[in-house]
């Protein structure tokens, strides 16, 4: 598929919404532009940033320390928050 689009005078450009849904990303989200050979650039979905999780668990330990256990659920629940939205 091949789908061409007009770079606006801000140097941005509509991703169409058949795209996003193939990549899977919304409003807000990040992607990455990989440069491949001269006059070709491609982009994907930028992997969750390390920090995305942070805080994840404030007020789920009832003040005591998180164990790796409750850290693998968070996070593991974190990811299926992201994979459905």
């Amino acid at each position: 598929m091949e789908m061409t689009m007009k770079i606006t005078s801000k140097g941005q450009v509509t991703i169409p919404v058949a795209v996003r849904r193939k990549l899977g990303v919304k409003s807000g989200e990040r992607v990455v532009f990989v440069f491949n050979r001269p006059g070709e650039v491609a982009f994907r979905r930028a992997a969750p940033a390390a920090g995305a999780s942070c805080g994840a668990l404030v007020g789920k330990t009832n003040g005591r320390v998180a164990t790796a256990a409750d850290i693998r659920g968070a996070a593991a629940a974190g990811a299926a928050r992201n994979r459905a939205t």
